[in-house]
């Protein structure tokens, strides 16, 4: 039985840019760098993933310290986050009480 051998078509790269002739000539290059936001609930929702995730048996047994301890970091801090947004709430209830 013969196989049949195919060589893959050489696939032509696309024409360099402006900008990217310039890079390679070491000329210096800017770049815009968004900015990410990361909420509070964010947070929150990446807890309840986890949550979830463990529920649903995602994590081999060697993997669940690691990531229990990641839960527990995340949950830890946003308990301190929750804690700290209550006591300012108060401070405020109490400044516009007086």
């Amino acid at each position: 039985m013969a196989t049949k051998k195919t060589k893959a078509a050489p696939v032509a790269a696309p024409a360099a840019s402006a900008t990217e002739v310039t890079a390679a000539q070491g000329a210096p290059t800017t770049t815009t760098v968004e900015t990410v936001q990361l909420t509070i609930a964010d947070l929150q929702l990446l807890a309840r993933i986890v949550d979830l995730a463990s529920r649903r048996g995602a994590f081999q047994a060697g993997e669940l310290s690691q990531v229990g301890d990641a839960y527990n970091k995340l949950s830890g801090f946003l308990a301190y986050v929750e804690s700290t947004q209550k006591k300012e709430e108060e401070t405020k209830a109490e400044t516009s009480a007086a």
